[in-house]
């Protein structure tokens, strides 16, 4: 299941603007500091520690389990269950130089269905990154990524197209990212080309030529903050993204995108800190029938840490993507959640996350919006092993265009070591 920062197709760059490092302590602690959050804490008792190579870190890790998936499909009628086997693994490899950077990754993600093998999927990304720092406060990054992802079969824009399998698509990102800081005003530049493959489905001996939708994009953004005081800033930040179809017969569906938002990153009291900007965004098509699509442009994320034990995360987008449907080609989208994470004993972590995730189509005009539960448990058996076991519930709240309402279950229990 993809997560909420997860953006399909595609969602616009967030570029991170250059903050303070000034981090006030929360009371006498010296543990517990301003946005160190349940998730991102560091556990000496449980942490891994890596393999040291020279001036380079290397961390890796591999998962395995089993899973039972309730609805297969997504569907309200013919609802078809199967059990399925998951693998996980990453590889980290960074330097730890007290200035500039460099760092290749790689991960992947497996999954095969004992019944319905036409579901099985493999996902998998690999790719570095060097930094070159000019000062303490002046750097540039460059970064290249390859990726091999799919649109899951409950997916609307999947069910849309009629299509009963995951969507394989591979792609490849660039970027390149310039900060600085002068005095209290940081700048940011972003430059972004990243490239969408889809591949061809066979569906009843008949191909589906998915790969139509194919697309290059690329995305500029320049944006700058302002801190009043330390870790409070107000922020804005301009983008602009040129989308270009592969395939001739597709050319009406390029299009250009504008938008600007302002806001402020503030941390309140080390308690709720908060990111949020609003603004404008507008799209145009190169097809002279397709209606252009705007309206607000929101960017939200709160979080608040009543205890060292309990974090809680608020999350807000508003975004307009790309669709896969023949019949459409963009769509707005507007995604909630909130993610509540518990350190219930120093090795035995819990999670709640709710998202709500809302499609609005202009034409076909047509909506639609899934409710997602996920409970997750961790526990965490040493600093090389730990069991993790997740429950999810998806139920699609709303369905227009003759598409139906379902519910999905999702269970998992898997088996994580790490170095």
């Amino acid at each position: 299941m993809k997560s909420f920062r997860s953006w399909g197709v595609l969602g616009l760059i967030v570029a991170a603007l250059p903050l303070g490092k000034a981090q006030a302590q929360l009371g006498d602690s010296p543990e517990v500091q301003r946005g160190i959050t349940v998730v991102n804490r560091q556990r000496p008792d449980y942490d891994p520690l890596g393999v040291r190579l020279g001036g380079f870190r290397l961390n890796g890790a591999v998962e395995a389990g089993l899973g039972w998936d309730s609805n297969i499909f997504g569907r309200r009628r013919n609802v078809v269950s199967d059990g399925f086997a998951e693998e996980r693994g990453s590889l980290n490899l960074r330097s730890d130089w007290t200035t500039h950077a460099v760092g290749v990754s790689a991960n992947s993600v497996n999954r095969q269905y004992f019944s319905e093998s036409r579901q099985d999927w493999n996902d998998w990304d690999v790719g570095g990154f060097g930094r070159y720092d000019f000062s303490a406060d002046t750097s540039l990054q460059g970064q290249y990524r390859h990726y091999r992802a799919h649109l899951n079969v409950y997916n609307f824009d999947v069910q849309a197209a009629g299509i009963v399998q995951p969507v394989a698509y591979e792609s490849d990102e660039f970027s390149v990212t310039g900060n600085t800081r002068l005095n209290r005003l940081g700048l940011i530049a972003q430059g972004v080309y990243r490239t969408f493959d889809f591949q061809d489905t066979i569906i009843r001996n008949t191909l589906t030529p998915v790969s139509q939708n194919s697309f290059n994009t690329a995305i500029g953004a320049v944006g700058g903050s302002y801190a009043l005081a330390p870790g409070r800033n107000i922020t804005t930040i301009v983008r602009v993204q040129d989308i270009k179809y592969t395939e001739a017969i597709a050319s009406r569906r390029d299009s250009f995108t504008w938008e600007v938002l302002s806001g402020f990153d503030y941390d309140f009291d080390g308690v709720w800190q908060a990111r949020i900007a609003l603004g404008w965004r507008q799209r145009e098509y190169n097809g002279p029938g397709i209606k252009t699509l705007q309206g607000p442009a929101v960017e939200a994320a709160v979080t608040y840490a009543p205890t060292q034990l309990t974090t809680a995360r608020f999350r807000l987008t508003r975004t307009i993507e790309e669709s896969i449907r023949q019949d459409s080609v963009s769509y707005q989208r507007t995604q909630v959640g909130l993610t509540v994470d518990h350190e219930y004993l120093r090795n035995v972590l819990l999670q709640g996350d709710l998202l709500y995730d809302r499609r609005e189509y202009e034409s076909p005009n047509q909506t639609a919006a899934d409710g997602v539960v996920t409970l997750t448990a961790r526990y965490l058996l040493n600093r090389n092993a730990s069991v993790i076991a997740s429950y999810a519930y998806r139920r699609r709240l709303e369905s227009t265009g003759g598409f139906q309402e379902f519910d999905r279950n999702l269970l998992q229990v898997r088996l994580r070591l790490g170095i």
